[in-house]
Formats: structure tokens, sequence, C-alpha cells
């Protein structure tokens, strides 16, 4: 039994399908690309304050709320290198008990006090050991500033998933970017977001910073390039010290980004940041008159230079609403994405004019030190040096125990109380928006044939429009079994599968009398072409990957590829009634099919039984667990307190729906 050929057997091109469906709904959310909209109603000083009054609250909830910090970080300085006009100290801090932060602070000679920098780092592995970001700190050290650069979590010395290799993921390496990106879906479905620990641990090396007797606590900037030069604008607008901020190689327009195919890291992907319209302008308006310096690199990859330029003219006319247009600059390297290190000349001088530093001094050729000499544990890194030293899957367990302290279990279900079965159903549909406008259906049958005594046909319908879901089937009926409840058969690979798969699809339609070998949108035949951008990003499901990117756009939108597809089965369901006649319809599934179906067995009237194989672990497990699956095709935000598997299976069970688990465990 064979799938489609291409282009849908020839009947429509469905290459960049998810694609353009993804980018359009973020088009109308962003209009064109000439910004969110959002700020054309800023006119006045109230005005802005209730822009930022609004940004900062959507921010904090996004993040999952702002931590406490604790009063005693637990400081302990591990060396100190004295150099030609400055000194480095290597420091440990505690932003939670046993949880360790490596960091050097960087010291001019002199008494002070001295105006301070936090330095945050990008994504490179070696963080605040990079020659680039050494060279920057020592240079700012010798005009005056004491700074403090950090290492993230999961790089330099805060490595977390180095002897990690579960099933093939790809959690260690690619510098912050797979550990975060791993760490971050497990946030996800806690419904918070890998920015609530990276701040978290800047505002505690802040709290550090403004507490040295040899820093001004009023003179207080942020500076950091690509996934620092983020954490310089999350952090601030979240915390009040910051008296000048200078994002580097980190805004642009979030239109502009996506039609380039790039990916949006884990604290970037803000969940429905674009269905309500929240872009890099409006981040940076709602900063206010806080002195503003952008750095931006001219050949920039990731954040493209044109919407830098549209962000900006629109972020100084919210600017000057407090007289203030001036403390909003802009820096461009004629370089691609690059360190802070390329911006040194107008932005050290600017940062020496914002903070009272005196006249900005060019050094020639700082030299940074070796690795070893900035090096902070003598391990090398903290989960070896500590004995008691948590992780972050520890960290984030732990808050997912306190906000959801009954998930994990099959909810307690009073049996003379309302029908659970409905409740999750509502619960469910809302979620994941199921009940949305949906468009005629119209199958076509593109080829028909018989195989061994099966009637088999495959067809396509859409499911929406404006903008277009196609989604294929391939219907296999046996003029033997009368169909009462014909099944949706969901394969990881869809209809893919089916030169391999033809004897399971015969058995199961000799058992149901029709079954329908589903593609929802992006698998099987109308799965998306490889989207290779950046170029290294070439395994399709795997971290970073062309799914990941769907994965994360969809976020964006306040949605989920998991709820997207559940939809499509929904309106497979609805094909495959109305094909056969049928009032009841059952779902059979493998591998990441199995969620798909449970989803739409919980939302779905009329369900004969559910089928399921090789069931992976609950949302909480896998928020949970140390080692877990990376699947971009189950990333899928706040699931774990009210719809996650045990809630699903106890619906399922109140409205008397048989579910065979198979070899599964959820």
């Amino acid at each position: 039994m064979d799938g489609f050929d291409t282009a849908v057997d020839g009947h429509f091109d469905v290459e960049d399908q998810l694609s353009r469906y993804l980018l359009r709904r973020a088009e109308a959310k962003l209009g064109s690309g000439g910004g969110s909209g959002t700020l054309d109603d800023v006119e006045s000083r109230a005005d802005a304050e209730a822009h930022r009054e609004r940004v900062r609250s959507f921010l904090t909830a996004s993040i999952g709320g702002l931590p406490d910090r604790s009063a005693d970080l637990g400081v302990e300085t591990t060396d100190r290198r004295e150099r030609e006009g400055y000194a480095v100290e290597c420091v440990t801090f505690e932003s939670r008990p046993d949880y360790h932060v490596t960091a050097n602070r960087y010291v001019p000679d002199g008494d002070g006090p001295h105006p301070g920098i936090l330095f945050l780092c990008g994504h490179a592995g070696p963080a605040r050991e990079d020659e680039w970001n050494q060279r920057a700190c020592v240079e700012l050290a010798k005009n005056g500033f004491v700074v403090l650069v950090v290492d993230p979590l999961g790089q330099g010395e805060r490595r977390q998933y180095r002897d990690l290799d579960h099933e093939d993921a790809k959690v260690s390496g690619g510098g912050g970017v797979f550990p975060h990106s791993y760490a971050g879906q497990k946030c996800f479905y806690a419904g918070t977001n890998l920015a609530r620990y990276v701040i978290h641990d800047d505002r505690c090396a802040l709290d550090f910073l403004c507490g040295r007797p040899d820093v001004d606590e009023d003179r207080i900037g942020v500076t950091g390039t690509s996934g620092g030069g983020l954490q310089t604008i999350y952090l601030s607008l979240l915390d009040d010290r910051i008296d000048a901020a200078a994002p580097c190689c980190s805004v642009s327009e979030r239109y502009e980004q996506l039609k380039t195919g790039n990916r949006t890291h884990a604290e970037q992907a803000l969940v429905g940041s674009v269905d309500r319209g929240i872009d890099y302008d409006d981040l940076l308006a709602a900063l206010a008159p806080l002195p503003l310096c952008v750095g931006a690199a001219a050949h920039d990859r990731y954040f493209p230079i044109e919407g830098t330029h549209d962000a900006l003219d629109r972020v100084r006319d919210v600017y000057a609403c407090y007289d203030a247009e001036d403390e909003v600059d802009l820096t461009v390297a004629d370089a691609q994405h690059c360190a802070v290190w390329e911006f040194r000349d107008d932005l050290f001088e600017w940062l020496c004019d914002r903070l009272d530093a005196g006249e900005y001094r060019p050094v020639d050729d700082p030299a940074p030190l070796d690795g070893s000499a900035v090096r902070c544990t003598e391990a090398g890194n903290v989960l070896d040096e500590y004995a008691d030293e948590r992780t972050i899957d520890d960290v984030i367990a732990a808050h997912v125990a306190a906000r959801y302290p009954d998930a994990g279990a099959s909810p307690r279900v009073d049996d003379d109380g309302d029908d659970y079965g409905e409740q999750l159903r509502a619960t469910v549909a809302e979620r994941f928006d199921l009940d949305r406008e949906s468009c005629d259906l119209h199958p076509r049958v593109v080829h028909r044939t018989t195989e061994d005594g099966l009637a088999v046909e495959r067809v396509w319908f859409r499911t929406e429009r404006d903008p277009d879901v196609v989604v294929t089937g391939v219907l296999a009926s046996d003029p033997e079994t009368d169909p009462e409840s014909p099944a949706v058969v969901l394969f990881d690979r869809g209809t893919a599968e089916l030169p391999e798969r033809s004897e399971t699809v015969a058995s199961l339609a000799n058992e149901y009398g029709t079954v329908l070998v589903f593609d929802p949108r992006g698998v099987g035949a109308v799965r998306n072409r490889t989207i290779p951008v950046p170029s290294w990003a070439d395994d399709y499901y795997g971290t970073f990957g062309t799914e990941f990117k769907f994965a994360n756009d969809a976020l964006l939108l306040d949605t989920s590829l998991l709820a997207m597809r559940v939809f499509d089965v929904l309106r497979a369901a609805a094909v495959l009634r109305s094909e056969t006649g049928a009032a009841q319809v059952s779902f059979v599934s493998e591998g990441v099919g199995s969620y798909q179906a449970l989803y739409a067995a919980a939302a779905a009237e009329n369900v004969a039984r559910v089928e399921l194989s090789d069931l992976g672990p609950s949302f909480y497990e896998m928020a949970t667990r140390r080692a877990v699956p990376f699947d971009s095709r189950l990333t899928v935000a706040d699931v774990i307190g009210d719809c996650d598997l045990p809630h699903l299976l106890t619906a399922l069970e109140r409205r008397g729906i048989p579910v065979d688990r198979g070899a599964s465990e959820p």
C-alpha cells in the first residue's frame, strides 16, 4: 500500500505550507513587518507609562513571575589576579541554595566608588572566558568601570548536560543553544519560560554588584550581545536599578526575523507575544526614558538591520513623550552577528558619558587571560565542584512541585460531582482553541484502487482557509466488515509509513471496517521542506531543527503544533464519519500520534475507543525528570496543571471510553 507522491499526487504544492501558514498568521498580528501597531496610540507620557505597565505585566506573567532573592548570596572569591590598571576576581555565588553562579569581577585601580557594568553573555559556549568578552571587560575596567560578567546556566563553568546522551537528543554542545532548548521545553510545559531562571541569576548578580562598597549603585549599566542582549532588555524592564541599557545584536522586528526562517531561542519564545502584538519595539519603548544604546551588526543574519531601524524609529517616538529622543542611540558595526567588542568605540564612549565615568580612553589591544586564570572552580564545573549542587532540572522540578502540588497523579474525581469528562473537554477545547471557526471540508479523492481485498482511496481536504491548511489521508475499507466505529490512524510519520505498514493497515481495516491513515499538518505527505537557516540546523526533528522552528513560532502565536494537529485530527474524524455514515469513531495511534489521539478523543464527542502504542511520558514527567525525550512535536505550554495525560485518561474513563494503552507508559 503506497502513500502519496510529491505535491499530494500533483494536486497541491504543500512544500512550504506550514511555513506560509505561520508567517501569514504572524503577519496579521504584526502588520506586514511594519511593527505591531501597539505603539500607535502612545501620544503622551501617561500613554507611555500605561504601555510600560502592560509590557512589564505581560513579560512577568510570561516567564512565570520573578522569584524571591536571598539576602545572603553566599559569595566566595576564589582567586584574584592583579593586572596593570585593574584586577580580575574569580567569584561564585548562590542564586538559590546549592545552585551556584560563576562570575568574574573586573576591578579598576582606585578606591571608587566606580560606576558598575553587568556584562551578560550570549550563547557562546565559553561565556565569560570567551576572548572577546574578556577584551571588552578589560577595556571597560581600564575606563573606570567595575564589571561583573557571569556564566549563563548551561555554559562556561555551569554546563548542565555534558554527560547526558538521551536517545540521540543533542543536549550538550552548541554553546548555550542546546541546553537552553532542552531545559526551556520543560519550562513551557509548566507555563513558564527559561528566562525566569536566567533573569533571576542576573538580578542576584546585580545584588552582588550593587552591594560592593567600591561600586556606585546609582551608576549601573548593563550590556550583552545576542542572548546577552535579550537578557539586557528583560532585566532593564524588570529591575529599576539599571541606569543605562546597551543591548547588542538582539533587536529587530519579529516579522523580519520570521521571514528569514530563523529559529527563536527558548528565552525569546514568550508564549502569545506575537498574538498580542508585542514586538521588540514594544519592549524597548517600555524602557523610556532610560538611556538606551542599541548595537546592531550590518550583516546580522539573526537580527535583520531593516527591522532594527524600524523598531528604533518607533521607540524614539515614545521617548519623545518624555522629551528624551536623544536618549535612544544606535551604533552599527560592519560585521555579522558579533560580540560587544565590535561596538566598543561608540558603545563604550556612550557608557562613559551616560554613567559619568569620564572621557572614554581606547585601550590598545587589551590582552585576555588564559581560561584557567579566570576560572572560578577547581573542578571547572559547578556540578563537579559542589557535592550538593542542584541542576537546572532540579530547580525547574522544585518550581513545578510548588506550583502544581497535585500534578503527575490521576486527579481525584468525586463520583457525586459534576461530569469530569465534560469539564476536561471544555478545558482542552479552550486551551487548544478547538472550537474556532472551521471551513467546509470538501474532501477530494485523487486515487482509487483495490489492494488485497481492500478498497483504498487517497484523499485530501482543507481544515482551515486563509491561510490554508491542506491535510491528507489514505482510506482503507474492508467490504466484509461493517464500519460501526471507523478509526483515524495516526502513525509517527503518517502516510509516509504506508509502504512498510500495509499489513498493519489491513488488519486494522478488518477490525474497524474503515480506517483513515491520516497526515495532520506538517506530517507525512504534507510535511514542510527542511529549512536550513542557520545552515547547520539540518536535523528536521532534532534540537534547533525545522520542527523546532515551527514549534516555537506556534508558541509566539499562543498555540502549539500539538494543538493545531489535534484540530486537524478532529476534522479528520468528521470526514471519516461523513464518508462512512458512522455515528462514532475510534483513534489508533503510535508514538507522538498517541498524544494527538488522546487530546482529540478527550475533546471529541461520539468516541468509541482509543488504542495507544508507545505513548511517552506525561508532560509532568517530562518537566520534572532529568533525562527525558526531547521532541519538538510535543512543545506545548501550560498543560501540567489541568490537562496532562492523567487528566485525559481519567476523563475518558469517566465517559466510559475504553483506552487500550498497549505498551504505553503514561
